[in-house]
């Protein structure tokens, strides 16, 4: 596959009622995890490189203190601890299981973002549910010069095809539009495709193009056009085609934009602009495939809680406050003190021109939007993240809406001598590791004793 292999997923971010400012912080270095699967259910195939140069693969499991593999047809090898410089384990099954009837719904699935894309009269939003994009969009406030739409994107590298399908478009002015767009940039300054579905007026659909020195258009009109109706763009090179269809099936090209998308990395994915209304508007968009890939089957993305010490925990965030950070799902009944926590991602990786924002200089939090609301962080709970200011006093932003990553302090990673990801998405820095009943145990800064199965590893790495 080209470009990136899009998972559309749903994060999970749990809030529970109330804060806990006034109860005790649990002892962290307690293990009470949320019990795993049979390791016997589960396909587990592992790759081993030794101290000594040599490479075993196999069936994988930990048996009295090693661990063994046991390629096809062969006797098993026992392999400790100690000799082992990488093991790498895959397996069939799904990640952890989450509790049900806890789960916010709607969040963006990584890696997808959202932003407006110039200014808007009221600030736009999406839900995702089932594997539909549930898009919001207000009209272009009164002094944007530029044509302004909400976005909801991912990077990509290359050459790259995005298609998708318009359900529904809540908004009946001529003007509005749902569809989908590939830009080389996330300002109203940068270069762009937009291919949008006008389901009222003669518009049909609609294939805008913006430069840096200016635009252009090209619509077919449709006048028996009936949602839903698909869309499709391929960038080759510097070109962008565009497509449009009835049924997914039976395409049409409609034009070539030659020679405006010259930048390696591109940002694809859904645009709504709503016409006149002083409410948010609602467009509904499913059947989203990048190169081909999409999936409504894949495992949700976890919230990051990253460590002072450097470790990042992929785990439901039952609640928060200045004292303690609760955990869920795999890690319920866990709770790691508040000094122990450098920053929460809610959506991660964060791009690179962020990061400066999140190095801890400054508390607060990152915005979607790209803004710094600078602040001491107070609570987290019932979907809302509150902050305090002397000078601005309380303010609370929605976590779904809002919410990227909400930065402590600064990070002081400890040496580790061991580096563990889990299947969730977990990345753990181990100061001591053995392995105890059929389980690796691991000692880590920040958050003390936990135990993993072999079915829920994805790597171990001796750290040089």
């Amino acid at each position: 596959m080209r470009g990136l292999n899009v998972i559309l997923t749903g994060l999970v971010l749990v809030t529970g009622p109330g804060s806990a400012e006034d109860e005790p912080a649990p002892v962290v270095g307690e293990s009470s995890e949320q019990a795993v699967a049979d390791p016997g259910a589960i396909s587990l195939a592992g790759v081993v490189e030794t101290r000594e140069g040599t490479k075993r693969e196999g069936a994988v499991s930990i048996v009295d203190g090693v661990i063994r593999i046991t390629p096809g047809g062969s006797d098993p090898s026992a392999i400790p601890l100690g000799d082992i410089v990488r093991l790498t384990v895959e397996r069939q099954t799904s990640g952890e299981p989450l509790p049900s009837g806890t789960q916010a719904r709607g969040a963006l699935p990584a890696p997808w973002r959202n932003r407006d894309l110039g200014r808007t009269q009221l600030p736009g939003k999406v839900r995702w549910r089932e594997g539909r994009f549930i898009v919001s969009a207000s009209p272009r406030a009164a002094d944007e010069r530029f044509s302004a739409f909400h976005l909801v994107y991912t990077p990509v590298e290359g050459d790259c095809e995005i298609q998708a399908r318009v359900v529904s478009l809540a908004n009946e002015d001529e003007d509005s539009y749902a569809g989908i767009v590939i830009c080389d940039g996330t300002t109203p300054e940068h270069r762009k495709a937009v291919l949008g579905v006008h389901p009222y007026g003669e518009k049909g659909v609609k294939f805008r193009r913006w430069g840096y020195q200016g635009g252009s258009s090209t619509g077919r009109e449709l006048p028996s056009l009936e949602l839903p109706y698909w869309v499709k763009l391929v960038r080759e090179g510097y070109d962008v085609t565009a497509y449009h269809s009835p049924d997914g099936r039976r395409w049409r090209m409609l034009k070539v934009s030659a020679g405006r998308m010259r930048d390696k990395q591109v940002y694809v994915g859904l645009a709504v602009r709503a016409g006149k209304s002083n409410r948010l508007s609602e467009a509904v968009i499913d059947k989203v495939s990048i190169n081909g890939e999409g999936s409504e089957e894949a495992e949700p993305m976890l919230p990051h809680v990253v460590l002072r010490a450097g470790s990042r925990l992929a785990a439901d965030v039952l609640r928060a406050n200045r004292t303690a950070f609760h955990l869920g799902g795999r890690w319920e009944g866990r709770a790691v003190t508040a000094p122990q926590v450098a920053r929460l991602e809610f959506f991660h990786p964060l791009p690179v021109e962020l990061a400066p924002l999140v190095k801890g200089s400054r508390p607060g939090l990152l915005l979607r939007s790209g803004d710094f609301s600078e602040g001491a962080f107070e609570s987290l709970g019932e979907g809302k993240l509150r902050l305090g200011s002397v000078l601005l006093g309380p303010r609370e932003h929605s976590i779904l809406d809002e919410a990227d990553c909400l930065v402590l302090r600064r990070m002081a990673p400890e040496p580790a001598r061991y580096r563990v990801q889990t299947q969730a998405g977990s990345i753990l820095l181990a100061q001591r590791a053995n392995l105890r009943g059929g389980k690796l145990v691991l000692e880590v800064a920040g958050l003390g004793e936990v135990q993993f199965g072999v079915e829920e590893l994805k790597s171990l790495g001796a750290v040089e």
